[in-house]
Order: structure tokens, then sequence, then C-alpha cells
């Protein structure tokens, strides 16, 4: 495919970007730009406010924990919307469904030159752990997830990947089987679907209540079998997109956010802070598991609705009533935002290296066969500037990665 500036799209709006281009035929969702932005901007936080100290402050600390919980989830949730929401769209409308080559081809683009590029010049310096082990296949195939050995080396944060690359196998198939079971008629499937992605979503509940009762490993619960209830949150608003699309009229509750989406982030707002009161650091997610023993059902339960509502209010503006206006979708239609989105995969791979390279010293005594020393702290940086240094210099990197290795790729994701 020729490259381009921008990419035409069904509904008339245009991509910006080979990155955030929908396969052909597909509408694009162009606000969901700024929520990737939101959620590494919220991974960023959590990391920076670990780094200063600041994640040992009552109320705020505790808020910033929840962010750092909450931004892959809202990438989880973003992934299960927009990749299945072709497949869905094909169904009903009687087409072809998208080839899994081309599917194939798409996400293999999008995730692995830049990862290996931030894997490969991170393990030379600083020196990040397991890249040029006898375990590099683990790290390079998205595969040290699956062992406590390698689930702390190479990129921490590319433990989404993982997921995510397991998410990618296994989404064709779960198409194929509702195209198989479900016929075109929206409703219809449309309720029989949601009750199969509701037990899929308990499923996931169940994984991480049993890992946070220490029943299983908190290693299972990090796995696609822990987290599919956000990727099935995301499927769900993809088939209730679809059927939408097909329905002559808005239903009342799509009509709702609509005409007030900002009802829906203050809805979400009081959400997270109710959240952040029901989990503290390391209680569910397993953010810092050495402060947590167990944790009780009900506070499980608790947190897994609150981030339900969290990230489908956060989430819904961007569906329905994209130019409909209201506060959220101005916010959302910044182009700062939009722009930090486009490099927010970039941003997402190196800030974390970033942030503690800023935040302690580079004395070469800092570093070992293990790679930088987190436990050594010869400095302290106030939270704001190492915050505002952090995202400076990886938007710089990010910038750099995606204009000139990223971009080349993306481009040859249709041929």
């Amino acid at each position: 495919m020729a490259a381009t500036t921008t990419h035409e799209v069904p509904d008339g709006s245009a991509a910006p970007s080979p990155a955030v281009a929908p396969p052909p035929g597909n509408p694009r969702f162009a606000l969901f730009d700024s929520l990737r932005a939101i959620a590494v901007l919220s991974v960023l936080t959590f990391h920076v406010f670990a780094i200063s100290g600041a994640i040992n402050r009552p109320v705020i600390g505790d808020a910033a924990a929840m962010l750092g919980s909450q931004g892959p989830i809202l990438f989880f949730v973003i992934s299960g919307f927009l990749l299945y929401r072709p497949y869905v769209s094909a169904r009903v409308r009687g087409a072809p469904a998208p080839r899994v080559a081309r599917y194939a081809r798409r996400r293999v683009l999008r995730i692995v030159p830049a990862y290996w590029l931030a894997l490969t010049v991170l393990a030379l310096f600083p020196g990040i752990v397991g890249a040029f082990s006898g375990d590099w296949w683990r790290y390079y195939f998205f595969l040290q997830l699956y062992s406590s050995h390698t689930l702390g080396g190479g990129i921490p944060v590319a433990w989404t990947l993982c997921v995510e690359a397991s998410f990618y196998v296994l989404l064709p198939l779960w198409a194929i089987a509702m195209r198989r079971l479900l016929g075109p008629e929206p409703r219809a499937a449309l309720r029989v679907e949601l009750g199969a992605l509701a037990v899929v979503a308990a499923g996931g509940v169940a994984v991480r209540g049993a890992a946070a009762r220490n029943v299983v490993s908190d290693l299972l619960a990090t796995t696609v079998l822990g987290q599919c209830t956000w990727l099935a949150l995301g499927m769900a608003l993809a088939l209730t997109s679809v059927a939408m699309e097909h329905r002559d009229g808005d239903a009342r509750a799509v009509r709702a956010v609509i005409e007030h989406s900002g009802l829906c982030w203050l809805g979400a707002a009081a959400s997270f802070a109710a959240l952040t009161a029901v989990v503290r650091p390391g209680g569910l997610f397993g953010i810092a598991r050495a402060l947590a023993t167990t944790q009780p059902i009900a506070k499980t339960l608790a947190a897994v609705v609150l981030g339900v509502a969290v990230n489908a209010l956060v989430v819904l503006p961007a569906i329905f009533g994209e130019r409909a206006g209201g506060l959220p979708r101005r916010f959302l239609a910044a182009a700062p935002l939009a722009w930090l989105g486009l490099v927010s995969y970039g941003v997402y791979l190196w800030h974390l290296t970033v942030a503690e390279l800023v935040g302690f010293s580079a004395d070469p005594s800092h570093f070992s066969a293990h790679g930088l020393d987190l436990g050594r702290r010869t400095h302290h940086l106030e939270t704001p500037i190492l915050f505002g240094v952090t995202l400076a210099v990886t938007c710089a990197i990010a910038a750099a990665s995606y204009y000139l290795v990223e971009l080349p790729f993306l481009r040859r994701k249709e041929r």
C-alpha cells in the first residue's frame, strides 16, 4: 500500500496514520487515540509516584496506584473493542469474516518491531535482565509472563503484551465459533453472545479471586485467564456498537450517553474514587504483592465491579455520539492528547526505564548483571519534576521510535 498521510474510512473521518487506521471497510473511532493517551499517562503516573516515593502518601498515593492498575485495563478494553468489532460487523452484514492472514499481519506489524527495538536497546543500556540470557526467546516472543523466573525481567510492563498476544491468537477462534453458532440477526445474536461473554468475564473474576486468596498462583491471574474480564468488556461494547448501528433509532441508554457524556465521566470519577477507597496498593492486581497478604472476596468483587464501571463510562462517549459534543469529547479531541495516543506504544515501552534513570543516579555501581538496582537511591526528585522530565524524554524517544521504526512497518499492514 502506498504511503499516505490520511486514511479515509466509511464514515468520512480520516486516520492521521496507518497506526490507527481500521481494517478496510470499517469505521474509525477517532477519540480512541486519546483514550490510549489516558491509559499510558495513568501507567506513567504510577511508576513516577513509585520511584519518587510519593506512592506511600495517603490518598494521593493510593489514587496513583489505582491509576497504575486501570491503565492496562483500559488498554485491554480498547483492544477488545477495536479488534473484535470488524468480526461482529462482518457477521451481522453477512460479509466474509476478516481473513486470518491479514489480521495476523496487522497485529505483528503493530507490536513486534517497536518492541524488539526497545528490548534490544534497553538490554544494551542500561542492561535490563533477560533479553540476552538463555531465556531470550521468552522475552522476544511474549512468553516471559508464563514463568516466575522471567516475569520480572525484560521490559516489566510487557506482561500486558503477553496478555495481548494471547488474546490475538484466541480472538479469531472465538469469532469463528460465534459465526457458526449464531445467526446474523443482531438482536438475537447480541443477547446470546453477551451471555457468553459474561461467562468469560466471570471466569476471569474467579481466577483473580482465587489468586487473591492464595488458592492459585498470582502468575495465573496476570495471564489472559485472569485478565479476560476486561477484554470481554471491550468485546461486549463492540457487540453493542454494531447492534445499535443496525437498529432504527438509538436505545434510551445510548441516547443518554450521546446527550450526557459529562455524566458518564462524572460517574467514572465517582467509581474511581470508590475504587481507590476499596483497594489499597498491591491488594488486587499484584502491583506490589509484598504489601498484601490475602484479598477478601467481597473486596475483590467490589473492585471488579468498580473497575468495569470506570472503564466502561470512560469509553462510552468515544463509541456513541463521537461528534455530539460535550466536555469529555472536546477533551478527547484535543490534538496534543491525540498525538500522545499515536505514539503511546513507544511511551509505554520506554517510560519506566527513563523514569528510573532520571529518578536515580546513573552511577555505574547501580548497574549489575541484573540491571538497574532500584533499591539504591542517591537523590530524590520531586514528583512533578520527575513526571515532567520523564514524559518529555519518553515522548521524544517514542516519537523517534514511531516515525523511524513503527511507521515504515505500519504502512505495510495492508498490501
